[in-house]
Parts: structure tokens; C-alpha cells; sequence
């Protein structure tokens, strides 16, 4: 298997770490750190490709060593157990006829502010909130300042950005961390700090629709029965509730992945065409 920032976590999750390299399980330990900002930073995603190649042959022997689940032996019916029930008869209780309500479908809730992409500055507001309470190495807290101060040379955050105070707020904070840690430290943001950023971090998401497309295109390739019924069933409550609906502009690329998935599932072939695939992935900002 091809490790990816999408797939790491969960294909490395049986993988014992203290056998690899003190180099890989340093880089595992920080992958939170690294993985948002793996297409911001030239540096950062070389490094984490370098940690997938050094980490993927030991994937097979994981597979090897995971256990299978035994199922329980059926329990057997003792004599007495089978006489009482042949002696026994039970006279069947009328049935009582109810009609059901049916409930109408729960109107999902959406995000104040829904982007295709999280903008940089909300990806390192998070990252930074992360780490409250948490222990941190100096490695941590110089990547994310390294990060902004990347982003502000190349201008993709600016003195006139929405969060540009919140930002240099931010970079003050990790300057002062830096400075005063010995190696490693527990972070805390100052609490005016932490209420103010959690407050912008929760008012934005991924556009729903722009979600599901995502989900779809990371299936491709790795696919399997269970996997597609379950994004279907995901993709059907979301178009039922409102989740998704048709004031959004992928809602038709949307129905297309429902109908990708049913005609799997009725057939076991996902026949996407290239062109549908490249089309999926220009919506999602991905295969750039």
C-alpha cells in the first residue's frame, strides 16, 4: 500500500513504532504537526514523503500479525432445557396494530462560514489551539512559526488578511514559547487568546458537498464493498436532510458519486472515466 497524508492514521494504527527508526518514530509522533501543512511547505512534504517510504514495508507485516476475529462456539441445548420447551405451550398474545409515525427527516446543520478549502490562516489557528495542554518539542513550535513566517514572505497571509492580528498574535506567542522552553514544554494559550481563535476555528468547515467529493476520490484505487456502502449511505442522508442540496453548486456532481457508488454496488466495477475523475478532483483542490 502507497502511504498518503489521507491514509497514514489508519494504515499505520497496528504498526509498532518502537521497532522503526528513532527518526520515523519521532516523525510519527509529530504527524499532526506536519500533515496540515504537507501542501503549504515544500520542505514539510518532502520530509513526510521520505517518513511513507521508510514506513510502508512494514505495513505488510502488520497485516500478518493483526488478529482475526474467532467467533464465539454455539452454545448447545441441555436435555432439560429441550424438555421443558416441548412441554410447554405458550399461547400466541394477539397482535396489536400500530401505525408508525414516520418522523420527517432532521434538517442538518451547517457551518456560519463553508469554504472549499480551509484558508492557511484557519489551518494554523487550529494547529496552534492543538497544542494547549498538550507537551510540545521545540521542533513543534518552530515548524508552525516557520510556517507563518513562510506565508508571510510569499504573502499568502497579508498585513490585510481577516486574521492577520490573530496570526501575529499567534507568532508572538510562539516566540516567547520558544525562547523560554528547554526542549520540550506544556504549551497553554492564554485564555482570552483560546476563546477568541476557538471561536473562528468552530464558525468554518469544508462545504459538505466538497467533503463527500473528497471521500469519494481518497476510495478510488482502494475501494471496497463496505467502504462504498457506507459513503453511499452518507451521501443519501446528506441529499435527503439538506445537507446537501440544490442550491450547492456541486449537487450534481454529488448525485453523479451516488450513482458511481450504487452501479459498484450492483456491479463490483466503479467505472469512473479519467475526465469524471479529473473533474472530481479540480471541485476538491486535489491531484494538483
Amino acid at each position: 500500500m502507497k502511504l498518503t497524508v489521507k491514509n497514514y492514521k489508519e494504515a499505520t494504527k497496528n504498526i509498532d513504532f518502537k521497532k522503526l527508526p528513532e527518526a520515523a518514530q519521532e516523525a510519527h509522533k509529530e504527524f499532526d504537526s506536519f500533515a496540515d501543512f504537507y501542501n503549504e511547505d515544500k520542505d514539510i512534504k518532502e520530509m513526510l514523503d521520505n517518513h511513507f517510504k521508510i514506513v510502508e514495508p512494514y505495513l505488510k507485516d502488520s497485516e500478518k500479525k493483526s488478529p482475526v476475529p474467532k467467533k464465539a462456539p454455539a452454545k448447545k441445548k441441555t436435555a432439560s432445557s429441550q424438555k421443558s420447551t416441548k412441554n410447554v405451550t405458550k399461547k400466541a398474545a394477539p397482535k396489536r396494530t400500530t401505525t408508525k409515525k414516520t418522523a420527517a427527516p432532521k434538517k442538518a446543520q451547517r457551518k456560519p462560514i463553508e469554504v472549499d478549502l480551509i484558508p492557511l490562516e484557519i489551518k494554523v489557528i487550529r494547529r496552534y489551539l492543538n497544542f494547549h495542554n498538550k507537551k510540545v518539542t521545540e521542533r513543534q513550535v518552530s515548524l508552525l512559526y516557520k510556517v507563518i513566517q513562510k506565508a508571510a514572505t510569499e504573502k499568502t497571509i497579508r498585513k490585510t488578511s481577516k486574521y492577520a492580528s490573530e496570526i501575529k498574535s499567534i507568532s508572538n506567542d510562539l516566540i516567547k514559547t520558544y525562547k523560554d522552553m528547554n526542549g520540550t514544554c506544556k504549551f497553554e494559550v492564554p485564555n482570552s487568546l483560546y476563546t477568541k481563535l476557538k471561536k473562528i476555528v468552530d464558525d468554518y468547515g469544508v462545504t459538505p458537498a466538497v467533503a463527500l467529493i473528497k471521500r469519494f476520490i481518497n476510495l478510488y484505487g482502494n475501494i471496497t464493498k463496505a467502504k462504498a456502502q457506507r459513503l453511499l449511505t452518507t451521501v443519501t442522508n446528506s441529499l435527503k436532510n439538506g445537507k446537501v442540496d440544490k442550491s450547492d453548486k456541486e449537487f450534481e456532481q454529488v448525485k453523479n458519486v451516488q450513482k458511481h457508488l450504487h452501479d459498484y454496488l450492483e456491479s463490483d466495477k466503479l467505472l469512473v472515466t479519467n475526465v469524471q475523475l479529473k473533474g472530481l478532483q479540480g471541485i476538491a483542490g486535489l491531484g494538483k
